[in-house]
């Protein structure tokens, strides 16, 4: 009767570590925007490692009697060099777990990991020197539940409650998910490293529930990126019917500025030939003035019109750093009353148009240089992670009210007095970016309005 429950208990101790690992592997988070995303593989393997360990386990607690008494040693080394794979899985767990948290808990909570492997290694090679062979067996699997399962599962849990807390300060709807994920690995981080299996069948049994309440909290927790998923699919069909209208709009648009540009420029070339005919002081000049500000503010219009319409150029391998820098030249004038400030990392590299990504550094300078009044500061930075680059300028000119971020980039939509924009500068923008499979988004920074860019980076 005991071995049967013995056999059961291990048995579904170690599906439910099989199946943690497995309802994480067949998740796709290549797309998904949340940090935890790229840690969930290393609880995958921990899972799947930690699974094939205890169903091992049920083997040599049940049938080690019968082996040959000289494999005793070797086989001790060898579940000890199980029980450490598999906790190691979950060392990288909690390292890329504290890795993703903010830099408040990242200082005091990443100098753990390395001081914990540190003083594994020295107290194993401390007691191998001191103790008799079997009782440095035990010992080294003590401190392995000990350092490994009980310190780095303790720290993966804590982690991880940490980073529930930070998605509930957003409102995000997998917060509660993620926090109660921390609270289960750390029961188990407990169970596996302060109870020992020679206690009693009741420690399988604890440590059995413990990695269920993960489980089941993970599948809450997953959730989250499949409602990502659907929501990224309903956003890009929705990107798709824009950019399907847009382009309508678009041709009807620059065919209609393109005929507008003829009669416009005849009644220019008009008004130069009546304004030779005139005398100096004639007051048809005045007369004469408004109209032609009237028809060059039409023929810039149509211009711009035209260029929102305009399809993307050829792509090639671009230095985004020689990019920025040449549009600055470009702007050199205009900017010559600003303080600017550049923080550029060097080989930003990326496949686009040099042309249409200079032109969008430019609208942004602008807008950029109209918004400040006052204090006439500007910043502009570029950094890059593992795929992607980021740029950012942030003006010094109060920002936007919040209600008008949302259509800001909208066709047409303008804050600056009448005459004096078109509201096609930030649609161009942002058409140009999606073209480069990127990203533009408008937020209120501390000085000002706040524009990011996110470019997909290619290798140099």
């Amino acid at each position: 009767m005991n071995e049967l429950m013995l056999f059961n208990v291990y048995l579904f101790y170690g599906l439910v570590f099989f199946t943690i690992g497995c309802v994480i592997s067949f998740r796709n988070f290549k797309f998904s925007k949340l940090a935890i995303a790229s840690a969930l593989p290393a609880l995958a393997l921990f899972g799947i490692t930690h699974a094939f360990h205890e169903w091992s386990e049920l083997y040599f607690i049940l049938y080690g009697d019968s082996l040959p008494q000289e494999w005793g040693i070797p086989i001790e080394i060898l579940r000890i060099l199980k029980l450490l794979g598999s906790f190691l899985a979950l060392v990288w767990f909690a390292w890329l777990m504290l890795n993703i948290l903010s830099q408040t808990h990242k200082r005091w909570l990443s100098a753990l990991i390395p001081g914990l492997l540190c003083l594994y290694g020295a107290a194993t090679l401390v007691h191998i020197v001191v103790l008799p062979t079997h009782e440095s067996l035990l010992l080294s699997a003590k401190l392995t539940r000990w350092i490994f399962g009980l310190m780095s599962g303790g720290l993966a849990g804590i982690a991880m409650i940490l980073y529930g807390k930070h998605l509930g300060k957003h409102n995000h709807p997998g917060a509660n998910a993620f926090a109660y994920c921390g609270m289960s690995l750390l029961a188990y981080a407990l169970a596996a490293g302060l109870l020992s299996s020679s206690m009693g069948l009741w420690v399988p049994i604890v440590r059995t529930l413990c990695a269920l309440a993960l489980l089941l909290s993970l599948l809450q927790a997953l959730r989250v990126f499949e409602q990502e998923y659907h929501d990224q699919i309903q956003d890009q069909q929705k990107r798709v019917m824009r950019t399907e209208k847009l382009r309508a709009i678009g041709e009807l648009a620059s065919g209609i500025a393109h005929e507008i540009k003829t009669p416009l420029s005849y009644a220019t070339l008009s008004c130069d030939l009546l304004e030779r005919q005139l005398e100096s002081e004639h007051q048809g000049h005045r007369q004469l003035q408004r109209i032609r500000h009237g028809l060059e503010r039409a023929n810039h219009i149509s211009q711009e019109v035209l260029n929102f319409a305009r399809h993307q150029g050829e792509h090639q391998t671009i230095e985004l750093g020689s990019v920025i820098r040449s549009a600055i030249e470009l702007m050199h004038h205009p900017l010559r009353e600003f303080q600017l400030r550049l923080s550029i990392e060097p080989n930003l590299n990326l496949t686009g148009n040099p042309i249409k990504l200079e032109e969008v550094i430019i609208n942004l300078m602008n807008n950029a240089i109209d918004a400040c009044t006052d204090s006439k500061r500007i910043t502009l930075r570029v950094w890059q992670d593992t795929s992607t680059i980021h740029l950012s300028i942030e003006d010094s000119g109060g920002g936007m009210p919040d209600s008008q971020l949302p259509q800001a980039m909208s066709p047409f939509f303008t804050t600056k007095p009448q005459g004096q924009g078109t509201g096609l500068g930030l649609a161009i923008c942002q058409q140009i970016i999606q073209q480069h499979q990127g990203d533009i988004s408008l937020c209120n920074g501390q000085q000002g309005l706040l524009a990011t860019i996110s470019l997909p980076r290619s290798d140099p």
